[in-house]
């Protein structure tokens, strides 16, 4: 008797990668060997508008009334940034969700949220910001996206004089350091907050930076974030994060 057979083929979906071949505009140096690279499967859906961005321009937002309420009575008014890639496309938009009457009374240690929001208007990133009771006590920043869901955490590294961070994954593990310069201290430069490995290796072995620009070289721009292009864009949120803290706590 004749059998008949029946050969199943099984396809599968082909995945959608998120990292790209071209190589990073920045080069890696050995001490970025220990940072893992992104997993192709696992780029979130509403951040792949950072997959092969080397660059982000973030600007302050202030209007003229705010100016003046700020200068002449002390009113401090909400944060409001818009982020823009190296070729001005604007990327994402920033506002502040803070109490008016904490803004004022406890400085840079007052809770707030940052919600980012992308060109259709929704909601892709959140950046929470507990309050911190004193001087002494460590800042942290929770990054996530879609919002409720961490993806990193930004903390502050106790130091006498520098600014010093560590960027967190979801799973609360470090995987950058941020190592800062005495802020106030320099004149007439930018100041830069370098992205190095977890040893704190010497810092001309840099990998990324988050500059501020010196105010009277005409730039609008309030920070330059830099950092190779195939690094996970989760890592590329939370240097956000990271920027913005910054921000809130010594420049605001």
């Amino acid at each position: 008797m004749r059998k008949a057979f029946t050969v199943f083929i099984s396809t599968t979906a082909q995945q959608r990668n998120c990292t790209s071949p071209i190589k990073s505009n920045m080069e890696l140096s050995e001490d970025t060997a220990m940072i893992p690279s992104p997993d192709p499967y696992h780029c979130p859906s509403h951040l792949e508008t950072l997959t092969m961005m080397d660059q982000l321009v973030v600007y302050k937002e202030q209007t003229t009334e705010e100016t003046l309420a700020e200068v002449c009575c002390g009113i401090k008014p909400v944060s409001r940034y818009s982020v823009k890639d190296s070729m001005g496309n604007k990327v994402f938009s920033i506002v502040e969700d803070s109490e008016s009457c904490e803004r004022q009374c406890y400085g840079a240690g007052h809770p707030f949220k940052m919600n980012v929001t992308d060109h259709s208007n929704q909601e892709v990133i959140r950046m929470v910001h507990p309050s911190v009771c004193t001087s002494c006590s460590s800042h942290e920043l929770e990054v996530q996206s879609p919002p409720g869901t961490t993806i990193g955490h930004v903390r502050q590294n106790w130091h006498v004089c520098l600014p010093k961070f560590t960027l967190e994954n979801e799973r609360g593990e470090p995987v950058i350091k941020i190592v800062g310069p005495c802020v106030g201290c320099t004149c007439c430069t930018d100041e830069n907050f370098e992205l190095v490995s977890l040893n704190e290796a010497a810092i001309d072995r840099s990998f990324g930076k988050i500059t501020k620009p010196f105010s009277s070289r005409g730039s609008n721009a309030a920070f330059v974030i830099s950092f190779p292009s195939n690094i996970d864009v989760k890592k590329k949120a939370t240097a956000l994060g990271a920027c913005i803290l910054i921000d809130s706590m010594y420049y605001t």
